[in-house]
């Protein structure tokens, strides 16, 4: 378990809210991103952006607690992208 920084944010307008864009270059299980959107963050997603060597550690979870997210990619060392909804 890690703390892990974004290599790239994109902040969009999108209405009443903002979705941000988190891009990890590789994440492994457990590590976590503090964001510092707190209790603003209304929805989130991930999207694994490595190849996968087996179809047995395909796909990925996320977690948030007040804005910290804890990553549980199927596999080690995957690209990731965290999409994230906010009032901010």
């Amino acid at each position: 378990m890690a703390a892990q920084t974004a290599a790239t944010t994109r902040r969009e307008s999108a209405g009443s809210l903002t979705l941000m864009i988190y891009t990890f270059t590789s994440v492994a299980d457990a590590d976590t991103f503090a964001s510092g959107l707190g209790s603003n963050v209304v929805s989130y997603m991930a999207q694994t952006t490595g190849n996968p060597s087996t179809q047995a550690s395909a796909g990925n979870s996320v977690s948030n607690s007040a804005g910290t997210f804890t990553f549980y990619p199927g596999e080690d060392s995957l690209g990731l992208i965290l999409w994230v909804l906010a009032t901010i």
